[in-house]
């Protein structure tokens, strides 16, 4: 069942949520989840070098930003496919976190949350290894 998002928008936010029941609508809805929780998006059809389809990603947006319901979030899509990166942190069941693939993408293209958080070390790792891609 395919639910929209209705909370207030901000300039540059693309909004258009895809919950698979109404309880994760409002558990996503109302707080936009949190930092290190795991959530299956939709990236749609790639092009080179991007994520693409539907697949786990880690939530790296701030629990502090997230309290804001903001409608646009930032992701580290998830790949069980291990290259031996540097820039892969281990999500446990959900292969590897791809720190070097940081993705700002739409709540709405959330189509479900796992309900598990990766926890403050491996969150605390891709944090780490996106400030390293950033040069900060």
């Amino acid at each position: 069942m395919r639910r929209q998002a209705t909370w207030p928008m901000r300039a540059g936010d693309v909004v258009r949520c895809d919950f698979g029941t109404p309880a994760q609508a409002d558990a996503l809805g109302r707080r936009g989840g949190d930092a290190g929780d795991a959530v299956r998006c939709e990236f749609g059809t790639p092009a080179r070098g991007e994520p693409g389809f539907v697949r786990p990603a880690i939530v790296v947006t701030s629990d502090d930003v997230l309290e804001f319901r903001q409608h646009a979030i930032l992701v580290v899509p998830c790949t069980t496919t291990r290259r031996g990166w540097l820039s892969e942190v281990d999500v446990g069941g959900f292969g590897v976190a791809t720190a070097h693939l940081p993705t700002t993408v739409s709540v709405d293209r959330i189509v479900e949350t796992a309900g598990v958080n990766v926890g403050p070390v491996a969150l605390g790792q891709i944090r780490e290894l996106i400030a390293d891609l950033l040069g900060l």
